[in-house]
């Protein structure tokens, strides 16, 4: 059983975690698979949004692109829309579509203590939160960050408030975003090869080493011999 904690900053929004009910269950990947293969099939481009994979997956390139800045979190604190408008549709798309297929799935999604107070419309408050949580929790997980559209490359960050906020976009010419990429693959395979060349360079340090072992050995051998 799944419990979600939501706490509340009236500044800055809700800062959702969630948590096992019992410390020795985790969440994994894969336990969501047939939401996110559902997901898939019936979106449009579904395998160009989002991705299946047994462990969380991360695109470490996108730190090399401008993080969303204070102003930026605010404002999607308090539900501005985005500039970008159709990637900012495929967003809420994507999570009402989880939201609904949770629902379907009938996942058990407990209150936290704190919300619950014996008032049912109250509670289903909550529930309806928790689930727009959960929802948004999947996203980040399993949706794929960048999308293609009129020859431009969009980043997306999801809201930090579960309910209003809306998604950070950046939006980035394809030349210009190819060029970052290209750097950042030349600096990897630059990495790479100095790793390898360490690699051979302890390889054959060993190599000399197991050498002057070997024929100290036989140089001994030979003394006793003698």
């Amino acid at each position: 059983m799944i419990n979600l904690v939501t706490k509340m900053d009236t500044h800055f929004g809700q800062i959702v975690k969630y948590m096992s009910e019992n410390k020795s269950e985790k969440l994994i990947c894969k336990d969501f698979k047939p939401i996110i293969e559902k997901a898939i099939k019936e979106l449009k481009d579904g395998e160009n949004r989002f991705v299946i994979s047994d462990s969380l997956v991360k695109y470490p390139f996108i730190s090399e692109f401008p993080n969303p800045d204070f102003s930026e979190r605010v404002s999607s604190d308090y539900g501005v829309p985005s500039n970008n408008k159709e990637i900012e549709a495929d967003y809420f798309e994507e999570v009402r579509l989880l939201k609904q297929l949770i629902k379907e799935a009938d996942i058990q999604i407990n209150l936290s203590n704190w919300q619950i107070s014996g008032n049912k419309s109250g509670e289903d408050m909550w529930k309806e939160l928790n689930i727009q949580a959960y929802s948004i929790q999947l996203w980040d997980w399993y949706a794929i960050p960048l999308r293609y559209k009129n020859n431009a490359i969009y980043i997306i960050w999801p809201p930090q408030d579960v309910y209003q906020g809306t998604p950070i976009i950046h939006s980035y010419p394809i030349d210009f975003f190819l060029k970052i990429l290209s750097g950042v693959l030349e600096k990897q395979t630059e990495d790479h090869i100095k790793t390898l060349k360490m690699l051979n360079l302890w390889k054959n340090f060993g190599m000399i080493v197991l050498t002057i072992f070997i024929i100290f050995v036989l140089t001994k051998l030979l003394i006793i011999m003698n």
